[in-house]
């Protein structure tokens, strides 16, 4: 019997489900403390403007000892992308809902869904829907891949790509 060979969509779905994998893991049971992973492509020249002139998209998540949850700040997405995302994708969600933006907050409210580690699928395919259909990025892109605790001295992946 063969194995069917997974499509190049799938196979990607997979690669971003490893990273999480992992960093669950590594947050869970290596440091016990909250850690990042960060997946970037370049910025395209069209968008950098409107975004506040970032040299790369990102879509990161961040890591507790009891759950993980995606972020998509204002200097990675336009505010139509943002708008369209919450609209259409389900479990995203403006983060901050509030008329007075804080210092950090540069244009709008960050887009962000949270997960339990039951879902590292789902975290995965929703990396795959913003890389993929939101931002239109082809499939055999190279995309960066950063990991690291927050508080503790860790570099576990830097400007690693996959491909």
């Amino acid at each position: 019997m063969m194995t069917e060979k997974p499509t190049t969509r799938e196979r990607r779905i997979r690669q971003f489900e490893h990273y999480l994998a992992l960093m669950e893991h590594r947050t869970r049971h290596l440091l016990k403390s909250d850690s990042y992973l960060v997946f970037s492509v370049p910025m395209p020249e069209e968008i950098k403007a409107r975004v506040g002139g970032s040299e790369t998209r990102i879509v990161q998540f961040a890591f507790t000892p009891t759950d993980f949850y995606l972020d998509l700040p204002d200097t990675t997405l336009t505010l139509d992308e943002a708008k369209h995302a919450v609209a259409t994708r389900p479990g995203f969600a403006f983060a901050l809902h509030k008329p007075l933006k804080t210092l950090g907050e540069r244009q709008f409210d960050p887009v962000q869904r949270p997960y339990n580690y039951s879902q590292l699928r789902t975290a995965a395919e929703d990396a795959a829907y913003v890389f993929f259909d939101l931002w239109q990025t082809p499939l055999d892109a190279w995309i960066t891949v950063e990991a690291a605790a927050f508080k503790e001295s860790t570099n576990w992946e830097h400007d690693l790509s996959m491909a």
